[in-house]
């Protein structure tokens, strides 16, 4: 296939903004990966309560400093609720060591990241149009962004689903998902999602109503008119709520600028709000005064995810792999026909 050349965009950092996967790695990662290391040999994490999403990230919707109001999708309750209680999990991250010693250092690891994570979010709560951003706290946000994405229980559950495919349709001998399978993968895939978050336009967006909410699942993909699940490599927009008034986005539309600022209108918000609602998990977030939540029945409305399978070649004996991403009672599994590529190597 031969590539043709659309357009030509001025790079506004002076360097190329990608790590190769993690082998030109830039001083601010390498120094708090370096103490995730260092943390990563110890035992003397005893939390068993461990936060998916960061503290620090859901104050900025806390009245009081120590709540947030949470609507749960599950219950359907609506109330105040301790940041300690927020998109928390017992031992979600306990893993099991060579020695088959359980241990809870995972979370002692993700704290490291939690504190980057502090950093780098009162410096864009703070950011004004006039001022500067430095190239290397944009590569620490594109792995902040990179944990962030990939450490829910939402991604969990993906991961999980996958697994089950690849036993029960792709017949393969692969074992089942343990917590400390999915601790591994969400280190070891770090760099890889920050390449492809890096490679992409830094924009702010602001709503001076602070109408924005968020979610246990508080990095979502934007999608198309094609029903097609999002990924990074075609969704238009990355989203992630820094506040109720700030937005950070990650764009395909790539400008000579570091950062790109707009103010956005009462439409555009309500888009990024049914985006935030239709990917929670079982949390939303908001703030006390919000009167435009779901309530009642479309509350027993909660994401599923699913792997799924469908027929491209059968002559071939080809199929097409697709992660689904649905909002319904239902999962978007279906009877796979014995058509996939691996299935035929068998």
């Amino acid at each position: 296939m031969d590539w043709t050349l659309v357009s030509r965009v001025a790079n506004p950092w002076g360097q190329i903004p990608m790590s190769g996967g993690g082998q030109a790695v830039n001083p601010r990662v390498q120094e708090y990966m370096a103490n995730v290391a260092v943390t990563a040999a110890r035992r003397d994490c005893v939390s068993r309560r461990h936060h998916y999403v960061p503290q620090s990230y859901m104050k900025a919707w806390s009245f009081d400093g120590k709540r947030v109001r949470v609507l749960d999708t599950v219950n359907g309750l609506d109330r105040p609720q301790g940041l300690r209680d927020t998109c928390v999990r017992e031992n979600f991250y306990r893993v099991t060591d060579p020695l088959g010693s359980p241990h809870n250092q995972a979370e002692a690891m993700l704290s490291v990241i939690d504190d980057e994570t502090a950093r780098l979010l009162r410096l864009l709560r703070e950011w004004k149009p006039d001022d500067d951003l430095d190239f290397d706290d944009f590569m620490s946000l594109a792995v902040v962004l990179a944990f962030q994405r990939n450490r829910t229980p939402q991604r969990k559950r993906l991961l999980e689903a996958q697994d089950t495919w690849m036993r029960t349709r792709a017949l393969q001998e692969t074992p089942t998902l343990t917590t400390t399978k999915f601790v591994a993968s969400l280190f070891q895939s770090a760099y890889g999602a920050a390449d492809e978050h890096s490679t992409r336009q830094l924009e702010l967006w602001d709503d001076p109503q602070s109408r924005f909410i968020t979610s246990d699942q508080p990095v979502i993909l934007s999608t198309d008119a094609s029903g097609c699940s999002p990924s990074t490599l075609t969704s238009q927009y990355l989203w992630w709520p820094l506040s109720p008034s700030r937005l950070l986005v990650l764009s395909q539309n790539l400008q000579p600028r570091k950062v790109v600022h707009r103010t956005l209108t009462r439409r555009e918000v309500d888009r990024l709000r049914a985006a935030v609602i239709r990917n929670a998990e079982a949390t939303i977030i908001a703030l006390p005064h919000d009167t435009d939540l779901p309530a009642g029945r479309s509350l027993r409305r909660r994401p599923q995810l699913s792997v799924d399978c469908k027929s491209v070649d059968p002559k071939a004996r080809r199929c097409r792999i697709e992660l689904g991403t649905g909002y319904g009672a239902e999962t978007l599994d279906r009877t796979c026909l014995p058509l996939c590529a691996m299935v035929a190597r068998g």
